[in-house]
């Protein structure tokens, strides 16, 4: 497979300039009206990604901890995982096509694939951010005393 030959499968829904996006090494292209897949092309690998949520307030370290869990051995995830896009200030999930061992059929389902858990994780990781972040708060507000054993 090549980025090229992806594109023009692709492209049979959503048009646009296939070359432009070969000669740029990627393009966005937007499914469902709302869900944007940006596609990079380097050396024989294709890079998927997506915003799942925008960072419009500090998280916690329990959050970060539940995107490793929850994306632990890619199965909650379908083989996709989080990445954390600072100066973006956002959440993305990505995956990756290694073009040169990929069929067609494989590398659309591929890309299937992380159109639905965008999806998923768009509706659901907003409130896991809010649950760990309450946590957070309950425990400020309830005082910790560490309890002194004798030696």
């Amino acid at each position: 497979m090549t980025f090229l030959e992806i594109l023009k499968l692709i492209n049979t829904d959503a048009h646009f300039d296939t070359q432009a996006a070969v000669e740029s090494g990627g393009c966005t292209i937007c499914f469902d009206d709302h869900i944007e897949i940006t596609f990079e092309n380097h050396e024989n690998h294709l890079y998927l990604f997506s915003p799942v949520m925008q960072v419009t307030q500090p998280l916690s370290p329990e959050f970060f901890s539940s995107l490793l869990q929850m994306q632990l051995f890619g199965i909650a995830t379908n083989r996709c995982w989080f990445g954390y896009d600072a100066g973006g200030q956002r959440v993305i999930l990505f995956c990756l096509i290694e073009l040169s061992t990929q069929t067609a059929d494989a590398s659309l389902k591929r890309i299937e694939i992380l159109v639905e858990q965008v999806r998923y994780w768009k509706e659901n990781l907003p409130q896991i951010a809010q649950a760990t972040q309450n946590q957070l708060l309950d425990y400020s507000l309830t005082p910790n005393f560490k309890k002194s054993f004798p030696l």
